[in-house]
């Protein structure tokens, strides 16, 4: 693989966990409407599926980090990514046994 589109790849999975980072707070201060909520859980949803695809796409970043000299760049980002999914389901599961 070509060391910039090793480079790209890790360049745009941070810029990837930045945008879920920005849907999170952006989802959290969405107030509830008429209909139960539904909405929020719609985005919920849109957020997880969206989480599954950059975390594959970060794995396949994190196989080819070491082309670049973006390797700790990669690694911080697949820990944020990491640490936000761990604390939201966190946040879920307490907020759900209430």
């Amino acid at each position: 693989m070509n060391i910039r589109v090793a480079q790209a790849l890790v360049v745009i999975h941070l810029a990837l966990v930045l945008a879920l980072v920005a849907g999170v707070v952006g989802i959290w201060r969405i107030r509830c409407e008429n209909f139960g909520c539904i909405g929020i859980g719609i985005a919920w949803f849109a957020w997880a599926v969206a989480f599954c695809v950059v975390l594959g796409f970060g794995a396949l970043a994190r196989i080819k980090r070491q082309l670049t000299g973006l390797a700790r760049v990669c690694q911080v980002a697949w820990w944020l990514q990491l640490l936000m999914g761990a604390a939201l389901l966190a946040v879920w599961a307490v907020k759900s046994l209430r």
